[in-house]
Order: structure tokens, then sequence, then C-alpha cells
């Protein structure tokens, strides 16, 4: 699953509201956008799509968690955490063996 399918899949629908800073009887070229922080909702399942396999889906969801490319060293304990979670879930009872269709449960990153 590619990183920013997995991103998408995070995302929900951000509104921004827009509040005019002129205060009465003034005019004014500028709008203030009130900022407040987004946590992005936390993913707990992924659908398997043809050339999935579990490292390629744990380094996607730390990828997103992160905000930047993992490397080998950081995606390999939550690929095992990954693994561990839905061993016993898999179809074919192997980790390296997952079918498109499949739910693969993601545990949080982090």
């Amino acid at each position: 699953m590619d990183a920013l399918r997995v991103a998408i899949m995070c995302l929900g629908v951000v509104t921004l509201l827009f509040a005019g800073t002129a205060r009465a009887g003034e005019t004014s070229d500028h709008v203030r956008i009130p900022l407040t922080p987004y946590v992005a909702p936390t993913v707990t399942e992924v659908v398997v799509e043809p050339g999935d396999h579990l490292w390629k889906i744990s380094a996607g969801r730390l990828q997103v968690v992160l905000g930047r490319e993992a490397s080998n060293s950081e995606i390999s304990p939550y690929w095992r955490t990954v693994i561990e979670e839905n061993r016993a879930g898999l179809r074919s009872g192997d980790p390296d063996l997952i079918y498109p269709g499949e739910v693969i449960a993601l545990p949080p990153a982090g």
C-alpha cells in the first residue's frame, strides 16, 4: 500500500473557519484564520490490495505518523507488532502470505 493512500485514509475533512479581523466601523483587507492543531484520526485497519505485504503496510503507516520516510530500524519493531496483532486472523496463517481483501489491524505507532 503506498504512503499516499494511507495518508488519504488518515486525513479527515478539515474545515477552516474564517473570522474577520475588522472592528465595527473599520475596514480590513485581512482575514484571521483560527488555526488549531489537527490530529489525524488513528487508522486501525487497512484492506490489503494486490502487491501489498506487511512490511510495506507498516512502512506506509509509520511514514504517515512520522511525517517522513521511516528507516528500516524504525519499521522493524512496528512490523513485528503488526505481525503479532494479525497472525491469528490471516487466512493463510502466514504473515508472508496475505491476500487482497484481507483486513489488517494496525496497532498504534509511536
